[in-house]
């Protein structure tokens, strides 16, 4: 293995941990003709990415010291302190650029970055938003946070996990992974729960699920971005269905679920969100002012000419 101007040995990506992710991560960069090293507690894992042309380390060690960045897809980040903390790995964290995906506490996060800055190397902590399938697609997306210069720094090497890469800085990559997955996953739960719910009327599932897919998504993308527009100019008037119309229609909805047996908890909530916001008098205005009653301290700054 040849040097290199990073003082490692010759690779330009190492990946530990070959689980599912790291597995789909491992191929998405040898698809792009990316020179990988690889290493896995159980090295059988690592033969179909052998095969396809990556590098087999013998220790972790070697892995981290094969390329100026190491990819971390561990099962989480007690195991990566564990693994980073262990005796003789100093030397291979010097120069190094380690991206967490694995998953731990933000104390945890902190204190792996601590242990990594204190080695010499770099640190970023990465959230993909997809599950593994989606690994490269171009309209996926991953999130980082940690040291900015070393994100700019390996940018192009990382669009290769996901189309579009975003850094934020710590405290608002927390609060926005944290919001990003409570509204992705209440959003799946409640298309699965209105899927199963489509029996009670006599339609398949399988059909319903397509057919809900195909025709909601440019009304769900279209609403979120007209939501996005009023908050930023401060703008509830009702001028396209007001928040009365929508309970309305909401409870007539609900009535005609529960008429044929369906069991509908999440959509159930979903009328008592549109009954509070009414009863906070929000009637009147676009169904985006109920963001008002799940922040009422924020309801003035909403309403008035301040900065949201």
């Amino acid at each position: 293995m040849r040097e290199n101007d990073d003082c490692r040995s010759g690779f330009d990506v190492s990946v530990l941990g070959l689980g599912a992710m790291g597995t789909i991560m491992a191929q998405a960069f040898l698809k792009q003709g990316k020179r990988v090293a690889v290493w896995n507690r159980s090295p059988e894992k690592a033969q179909a990415l052998v095969d396809a042309g990556a590098q087999l380390c013998e220790s972790a060690q070697a892995a981290l010291a094969a390329s100026p960045v190491a990819i971390l897809v561990l099962l989480d980040d007690t195991a990566v302190q564990e693994l980073l903390g262990a005796d003789g790995m100093t030397p291979a964290l010097a120069n190094c650029t380690i991206v967490n995906f694995s998953t731990g506490s933000a104390e945890q996060n902190l204190a792996i970055q601590a242990l990594v800055s204190a080695a010499g190397g770099h640190y970023l902590k990465g959230m993909i938003v997809a599950y593994p399938r989606n690994v490269g697609h171009p309209e996926s997306y991953c999130l980082y946070t940690g040291e900015h210069e070393s994100f700019e720094r390996h940018r192009a090497l990382l669009e290769a996990l996901a189309g579009h890469a975003l850094f934020l800085p710590r405290e608002e990559a927390l609060a926005f992974a944290t919001m990003l997955h409570a509204y992705s996953f209440a959003a799946m739960v409640a298309f699965y729960e209105v899927a199963g719910a489509s029996q009670n009327f006599g339609m398949p599932i399988s059909k319903t699920a397509r057919l809900l897919a195909d025709a909601s998504r440019f009304f769900i993308s279209d609403a979120l971005e007209d939501a996005g527009r009023r908050f930023e100019a401060r703008d509830f008037s009702g001028d396209q269905a007001r928040l009365d119309v929508h309970a309305s229609a909401f409870n007539y909805i609900a009535e005609s679920m529960h008429a044929c047996g369906a069991r509908t908890p999440v959509f159930d909530a979903v009328c008592q969100v549109l009954q509070r916001a009414q009863s906070m008098g929000y009637g009147e205005q676009d169904i985006a002012a109920a963001t008002k009653s799940f922040a009422p301290e924020a309801a003035d700054s909403l309403d008035s000419l301040g900065a949201l």
